[in-house]
């Protein structure tokens, strides 16, 4: 196989996950911390993954060039097996690999285009995962209107809506007004 194409297939590997970490991160930013989508601060998350693979990938193109050196100036070239010469050749194309690999992360992450079309694909990969956990919770909590409970389970329903979900939001528009934080 060309060394091109795996290093293409390693590519397209380390963004898939550079996306996954995006859209994580953009998940808990809107659950836990209540957060706005920002696409900057989410550019800002890619970048630093993509960078933190391509530091990864020159760190590992190191260490198959210092097992390359020790092999080599352990013996003589001619006193190496036939296996020992594949494996030189085969750490040759490791080290090609990794720093081709390093270098192409760090073409995308340079890119404004391909780290905001990268964001977006993690937007959607967010928003469709936090669908369809809504989509199964609400299943789970699907309300017949027949059942006998059904007007005590909707003012129950009703209340945790009102002290919970409306205290969150008069939380955030008291921030936005600048009232400071309450005491909920």
């Amino acid at each position: 196989m060309p060394i091109s194409r795996i290093v293409d297939e390693g590519l397209l590997i380390a963004l898939s996950s550079v996306r996954m970490a995006v859209k994580n991160d953009i998940i808990v930013a809107g659950l836990a911390e209540h957060a706005d989508y920002d696409l900057a601060r989410f550019a800002d998350s890619a970048r630093r993954e993509m960078l933190a693979l391509s530091r990864e990938n020159q760190e590992s193109g190191e260490r198959v060039r210092a097992q390359r050196k020790e092999l080599t100036s352990s013996t003589w070239r001619y006193d190496l097996t036939q296996d020992q010469l594949m494996d030189l050749h085969k750490l040759k194309l490791r080290r090609k690999m990794h720093k081709l690999l390093a270098l192409a992360l760090v073409a995308v992450a340079d890119d404004e285009d391909q780290v905001a079309r990268l964001v977006r694909d993690a937007q959607h990969a967010a928003s469709d995962e936090l669908q369809d956990a809504m989509h199964t919770r609400l299943m789970r909590l699907s309300i017949d209107a027949l059942d006998p409970e059904y007007q005590l389970r909707r003012a129950e329903r009703t209340e945790m809506f009102v002290l919970v979900d409306l205290a969150l939001l008069k939380l955030k528009a008291d921030e936005a007004a600048g009232q400071g934080l309450s005491d909920y």
